[in-house]
């Protein structure tokens, strides 16, 4: 739709010059009252009406979606070799578990007994991480389905939005004494880039949203996590609803989003028809399509008749005159200049330094009201830039408030966790003692004599089991107590620096505030005294226009009674007109004040005449 302008520009030039000729403003008018019951020109639009519950069930969703992303869930995968003595790099503890049950890696037993054994092999493991399970591989099936649901349904309204239609028909003939014109046209015209849609702010709110939610999937897809997970084949429904699914919060209203998503049938959206009829058409709009009807015809009849080279040699000639008698113009301005040069007692080239002196006076004043306007947009600059630091110290204070909320929810989620955990530790622990007391008794009642040693180790082996559980629990107590000190220390001084924001943020205001009263009151003192300037030019640019005018009309009746004088200037309907006649007047008034002046020069040089007469009659009298 860029070329919209250069087609009205072309289009008013046209009608620009049409409307100087009475001929085309006579054809003008009979085209455009003839068969005015027949003309037809409707446009067909649509109003969207977007739904906004699966809209605001992605914008809850997708908070808990980020949140999922950003924990970057991985599975580490262990990797064993045996490997020489020699290429052991790190030790761990599954290497001496390995080595306590595999006693055949020790060939070799120093004869000195506080010397240390070396193995001849050990057991290395590697661990490695592994991103791709299948919690992360979910997120990213869904982000896709999600991505595809939106860009489904904001395709189709925004096609809708912009659709367009507009089906135009005239059908007239005019007759006149030697010409019959007989006009049939039809314009029907389909788009779906319209970019005039009927205004609606509430959709257009709404499809913005859409956006957004789209902007985010699409850099969510765009996070390493994803990008790693899509090397992997994605999954397909059903959904296996695992312990993470269920339990965890992200993933389980992730998992409640895909499940709305899924199940949504509708579009999210309905439409309406809107048509407008502009028939009958109003008298702009019948004067354009008469102006483009006379435009076709006018074609037609050049190309019938070839008169490509005739009508090109006429518009040269045209082109000439108009040439020539601008040059007259110029011719007769220059004229003018020099008669007042003349008339002011200075030659040509004073009288065009002086007109020089006030150009540059003139231009200098422009420039001085460009430097105050310049002036003036770099202060609303400064403002604006002290209105973006504001925001962004509110958008800092809000990010931290948001983090020691989201800090909060961790520690009320790590206490919940330990509390699950130590009960399903405690209930495993006594679930395994009561079964082992249950299984053993039978077997020690019957075996007592036979097995007794290896009864005593098999109690020995899980006393120092429960021992073990007793150890992992204490430390788990112990690593609980430092996480939730660190989380305490952390919240400690996210409120201290919170604080510390707080009183920057005031300070930073009162020195805005403060700013802003010293910047409004420097605008009113310069645009007071710009006023009073502009105030003071206006007026001499007035008085000025007013001597050039009179000026004007003086010479306009010098140039008049010349004609007069000469006789090519006789009463005629030439100055019957308004305009003209009133020009006239003008004219009369101004040629009576210069009339007037000129009569008392004239009344002064006839009083020193008639005196210095009758001194010399004197002087040949006494002689």
């Amino acid at each position: 739709m860029e070329n919209l302008d250069f087609y009205y520009r072309a289009f008013k030039d046209y009608r620009k010059e049409t409307v100087k000729s009475n001929v085309c403003e006579k054809e003008k008018r009979a085209v455009a009252e003839t068969d005015t019951e027949r003309d037809k020109l409707q446009s067909t639009k649509y109003i969207v009406t977007v739904e906004e519950d699966w809209i605001k069930a992605i914008e809850d969703g997708l908070k808990f979606v980020e949140q999922a992303v950003a924990e970057e869930r991985q599975f580490i995968r262990t990797n064993g070799e045996v490997v020489p003595i020699e290429k052991i790099r790190k030790i761990s503890k599954d290497t001496v578990v390995h080595l306590a049950k595999h006693s055949d890696m020790i060939t070799h037993i120093p004869e000195d007994e506080d010397a240390t054994i070396v193995p001849d092999q050990l057991y290395m493991v590697e661990k490695l991480s592994d991103f791709a399970v299948y919690e992360n591989r979910f997120l990213y099936m869904m982000l896709c389905y999600l991505k595809n649901f939106i860009e489904y349904r904001l395709e189709k309204i925004d096609n809708l939005r912009r659709s367009y239609v507009g089906d135009m028909s005239i059908d007239k003939k005019v007759v006149a004494k030697k010409r019959t014109l007989k006009i049939e046209m039809r314009v029907l015209e389909e788009r779906s880039d319209n970019p005039y849609p009927i205004p609606d702010g509430e959709c257009e709110k709404r499809v913005r949203r859409i956006s957004d939610c789209r902007e985010i999937i699409n850099a969510l897809l765009n996070t390493d996590l994803m990008q790693q997970v899509a090397k992997t084949p994605m999954i397909k429904p059903p959904i296996v609803k695992t312990n993470v699914l269920k339990m965890n919060n992200n993933f389980k209203n992730a998992l409640a989003l895909y499940d709305f998503i899924a199940s949504y049938k509708g579009d999210g959206f309905s439409s309406e028809q809107v048509t407008l009829d502009f028939a009958p058409y109003s008298e702009f709009l019948s004067d354009e399509i008469a102006e483009a009807a006379n435009l076709m015809s006018f074609v037609a009849y050049k190309a019938g008749n070839k008169l490509e080279e005739t009508l090109e040699l006429n518009y040269r000639e045209e082109e000439r005159r108009r040439k020539e008698e601008a040059e007259q113009k110029l011719i007769q301005n220059l004229n003018r200049l020099k008669k007042r040069a003349s008339e002011s007692g200075k030659s040509l080239e004073e009288y065009m330094l002086v007109l020089e002196r006030r150009n540059r006076h003139l231009e200098k004043d422009s420039e001085e009201l460009a430097n105050v306007r310049l002036q003036l947009e770099q202060l609303l600059k400064e403002i604006e830039g002290l209105n973006s630091e504001k925001d962004e110290l509110n958008r800092r204070v809000d990010e931290l408030r948001r983090t020691v909320e989201q800090k909060e929810e961790e520690i009320n989620e790590l206490k919940q966790k330990y509390i699950e955990d130590i009960a399903a530790l405690k209930n495993e622990h006594t679930s395994a003692i009561a079964k082992l007391k249950d299984d053993k008794d039978g077997e020690i009642a019957a075996l007592n004599a036979e097995f007794t040693e290896k009864f005593t180790y098999t109690v020995d082996g899980y006393e120092n089991k429960v021992a073990e559980l007793t150890g992992e629990i204490v430390a788990a107590n112990a690593k609980y107590q430092s996480a939730l000190d660190e989380c305490d220390r952390r919240i400690a001084d996210m409120q201290f620096k919170m604080t510390d924001y707080d009183n920057e943020k005031k300070r930073l205001e009162d020195a805005l505030d403060a700013k802003l009263k010293d910047v409004e009151q420097r605008c009113a003192d310069t645009v007071k005294s710009e006023q009073t300037k502009s105030e003071a030019l206006k007026m001499q640019y007035e008085k000025q226009f007013a001597e050039l005018k009179e000026e004007a009309a003086l010479a306009r009746g010098e140039l008049d009674g010349i004609r007069i004088q000469q006789g090519k200037l006789t009463p005629s309907t030439e100055y019957t007109s308004r305009e003209r006649f009133t020009e006239l007047e003008k004219e009369y008034e101004a040629f009576q004040k210069f009339f007037k002046k000129q009569w008392e020069f004239t009344k002064k040089e006839i009083r020193k005449t008639i005196l210095w007469t009758k001194e010399e009659k004197k002087k040949r009298d006494g002689n």
